[in-house]
C-alpha cells in the first residue's frame, strides 16, 4: 500500500486534469448522452455527433505543434467541453442536441491529443514509457469512476449527470493552466512508438486514439499491403462492438428495468479487469504473434455475444444478471484486440509507421461514429436484434482477418 501511494505521489500534478478528463469523456458520456436522448435511433445519432467530432483531433494536435500551444489547447478543450455538456442539460430537439454532443467531442478530443505531448517533448527519452503508461493509467482510472457515477445518477438524473461533468470539466480548467507544463522542445509525432489503447471500447477520442495523423501517402499505400483488409475486419468489428458498449446501458434500463448502476457496474468491472490482463496479452503477442491474437480476441468475443444472443432471446427476467456477466466478460477481452491492432498497423505497413496508426485511429473514430448510429436503430427495432448484428459483424470480421495478406504479413 505504501509503494501504491508512493507511485502516486511521484505522478505529475497536470495529469489530474487527465483524471478528470477520463471520468468525463470515457465515464460518464458514452453512458449519459444515449440515455439523455429520445428513446429511437436519436439516442444513437447523438453519440454519433459526439464520437464523429474526435477526427478532428488530430488536426488540433498539428495546429497545437505549430504554434507550441498545448497547454491552451487543452484548457480550451476543457472549456468547450464543459460548455457543450451545459448546453446539452437544456430543453432541446435532436439538431440542438447532436450541435451540443459535437462540441463535447471536439473539446475532449481537444484536449487529449496534447497529452502525450506533455510527457515526450518535457522529460527525458527514457522516462517516456513510464510515464505515457502512468498517463493511461489516470485516463481509464477516471474512465472507471466515471461509469459508476454515470449508473449512480442513471436515467432520473440525468440533467445533474450532465452540470456534474460540465462542472468537473470547468474546475479542470485552471488546474491546466497551473499545472500543465509548456514545452518549447518539438517532437515529431512519427518518431512515437504506437501503443495499445487501454480502457475499454469507448474510447474512440482518448489520448492513444488522437496522436497519429492520416496522410495521402498512406491512403494511397493501402493496396500494396494487408492492411486494407485489416482496416476493414477492425471497422466491422469495432463498429459492432462499440455499438453494443454505447447501447447497453439504455437497453437494460429501457427493457429491462433495471437500474443503470447495473450496467455500468458490469462495464467498470470488466474494463477495470482487462486493465490487469494487459501485459499478459503482450507476452501472448510476442509468442504467437498479432493476427493469432486477434483472431482470439474476436472469436471470443463472438462467443459472449453469441451467449447475448440466446440470453435475450428468451425475453426472461432471470437472464439479467448473465447478461450482465457476459457483456462484462466481452470488456475483459479488449486486450486481444488492442495489442494486436496496434501491432498488425505497424507490420503490416512497416514502411509508414506513424501513418498506419494513424489510419488505425482514424478507422476506429469511423467505427465509433457508425455503431452508435447503427445501435440505436437496431436497439430500436429490439436489444436482441443488435446482439444478433454484433453475431454477425464479428463472423464477418474474422472472415476478412483470415486473408493471407493479413495471416501472412502479420508474421
Amino acid at each position: 500500500m505504501a509503494r501504491l501511494f508512493g507511485a502516486v505521489a511521484a505522478l505529475p500534478r497536470w495529469m489530474i486534469c487527465y483524471v478528470l478528463l477520463g471520468l468525463v469523456q470515457s465515464g460518464m458520456v458514452p453512458v449519459i448522452l444515449p440515455l439523455a436522448a429520445r428513446p429511437g435511433p436519436a439516442a444513437g445519432v447523438t453519440y454519433a455527433a459526439f464520437a464523429a467530432a474526435g477526427i478532428a483531433a488530430p488536426f488540433i494536435g498539428a495546429w497545437s505543434d505549430r504554434h507550441r500551444r498545448h497547454r491552451r489547447t487543452l484548457a480550451a478543450g476543457l472549456g468547450l467541453a464543459g460548455l457543450g455538456l451545459i448546453a446539452h442539460s437544456l430543453p432541446g430537439g435532436l439538431v440542438q442536441h447532436m450541435a451540443s454532443a459535437a462540441l463535447i467531442g471536439f473539446g475532449v478530443s481537444s484536449g487529449s491529443t496534447v497529452a502525450t505531448m506533455f510527457i515526450v517533448e518535457v522529460v527525458p527519452e527514457a522516462a517516456w514509457d513510464g510515464q505515457i503508461s502512468a498517463l493511461q493509467a489516470c485516463t481509464s482510472g477516471g474512465q472507471l469512476g466515471g461509469l459508476l457515477i454515470a449508473g449512480a445518477l442513471g436515467l432520473r438524473h440525468v440533467e445533474a449527470a450532465l452540470l456534474l461533468g460540465a462542472a468537473v470539466l470547468l474546475a479542470a480548467i485552471p488546474l491546466a493552466l497551473a499545472l500543465a507544463p509548456d514545452p518549447q522542445v518539438q517532437v515529431s509525432r512519427a518518431d512515437l512508438v504506437p501503443r495499445p489503447a487501454r480502457g475499454g471500447d469507448a474510447i474512440a477520442s482518448g489520448p492513444q486514439r488522437s496522436l497519429h495523423r492520416v496522410s495521402w501517402r498512406a491512403i494511397a499505400g493501402l493496396g500494396h499491403s494487408g492492411l486494407a483488409w485489416f482496416l476493414a475486419a477492425w471497422v466491422v468489428s469495432y463498429t459492432a462492438t462499440n455499438g453494443l458498449s454505447v447501447m447497453f446501458s439504455v437497453a437494460m434500463v429501457r427493457d429491462y428495468q433495471a437500474s443503470a448502476t447495473l450496467p455500468t457496474t458490469a462495464y467498470a468491472i470488466g474494463v477495470g479487469c482487462s486493465l490487469l490482463v494487459f501485459r499478459l496479452v503482450g507476452r501472448w503477442d510476442s509468442r504467437f504473434g498479432p493476427w493469432r491474437v486477434l483472431g482470439a480476441g474476436l472469436a471470443s468475443r463472438a462467443l459472449l455475444v453469441g451467449g447475448l444472443v440466446v440470453l435475450t432471446a428468451s425475453h426472461a427476467k432471470a437472464a439479467l444478471v448473465p447478461i450482465l456477466l457476459c457483456f462484462g466478460a466481452t470488456q475483459v477481452a479488449w486486450p486481444l484486440l488492442s495489442v494486436a491492432s496496434t501491432r498488425l498497423s505497424v507490420t503490416l505497413s512497416p514502411a509508414h509507421r506513424a501513418e498506419s496508426a494513424g489510419l488505425l485511429n482514424a478507422a476506429t473514430s469511423v467505427g465509433a461514429t457508425i455503431g452508435g448510429v447503427v445501435g440505436g436503430v437496431l436497439l430500436h427495432a429490439g436489444f436482441v436484434w443488435l446482439c444478433v448484428a454484433v453475431l454477425a459483424a464479428l463472423v464477418l470480421s474474422l472472415l476478412l482477418a483470415w486473408h493471407p495478406r493479413v495471416r501472412l504479413g502479420s508474421g
